[in-house]
């Protein structure tokens, strides 16, 4: 009897708890999965068309040597800088992570740099030049690897481009101004990484040594022999864009 009494004491003293136990909201849910942003997850594609726009820095050399009437007496080396800015558009063919495609570009520049000569012996001889890149194209292929929304990829082809001369020359108490044009064309090579920001659209950071070959500018002094810049022009270029893919 004492065992029973005991007992229903205890059930009736917990029973107020279990109440409140199970009018008890819930236990909260633990923090969900990680889900990384979309621009890491969504373009596993990099195939088909695209075209976009770029914008950066030129930064080279032009190392000219003269002759004046045939006959070398002087070489400079000179640096170029300016801004560099236009388009591009290209195709891409993916399979799996490699990446292949071609891509063509145009991009306006001003990049200038101006050197001077002279010539003691020739008699004497002067001349003070500026060479301006009005603009440059390359036509390249790309191979890259694709991964996790990112393409790196490397890149070479042919390049070309619009040289400007404009300088004055005077020799033998003659003088002469001139502008002369000239559009020669070299190789470049480079390399890239590009981000998917969306299923169409990526940014892009891109470097591309430029090398133009050598332009040939003769200067004419009245009643004076031929005075020739023969100068080479190379370019260390960085650029980033955008490009839109269909």
């Amino acid at each position: 009897m004492r065992r029973l009494i005991a007992a229903s004491l205890g059930i009736f003293t917990l029973a107020p708890f279990g109440v409140l136990a199970a009018d008890l909201p819930p236990p909260a849910p633990g923090p969900a999965a990680y889900a990384p942003p979309a621009a890491y997850r969504a373009v596993a594609n990099w195939g088909g068309f695209y075209v976009g726009i770029n914008g950066g820095v030129a930064a080279g050399r032009d190392q000219s040597s003269f002759t004046f009437g045939g006959v070398p007496f002087a070489t400079t080396d000179t640096a170029l800088f300016g801004a560099v800015g236009g388009g591009q558009a290209g195709f891409n063919w993916q399979s799996g992570a490699l990446v292949m495609g071609a891509e063509a570009d145009f991009d306006w520049s001003n990049a200038k740099g101006s050197i001077s000569a002279q010539c003691a012996a020739c008699g004497p001889a002067t001349a003070t030049l500026e060479h301006d890149l009005d603009w440059f194209g390359t036509a390249r292929a790309r191979i890259g690897y694709a991964a996790d929304g990112w393409l790196a990829y490397a890149t070479g082809g042919y390049a070309f481009g619009r040289v400007a001369l404009k300088g004055t020359a005077t020799a033998g108490g003659a003088s002469a101004s001139l502008t002369q044009n000239a559009t020669p064309s070299g190789w470049t090579i480079g390399a890239g990484t590009e981000l998917a920001l969306s299923p169409n659209w990526s940014a892009r950071l891109e470097y591309l040594y430029v090398d133009l070959g050598t332009v040939n500018n003769t200067v004419a002094v009245a009643g004076a022999p031929a005075l020739v810049d023969s100068a080479r022009v190379q370019m260390n270029v960085v650029r980033a864009g955008v490009n839109y893919r269909f």
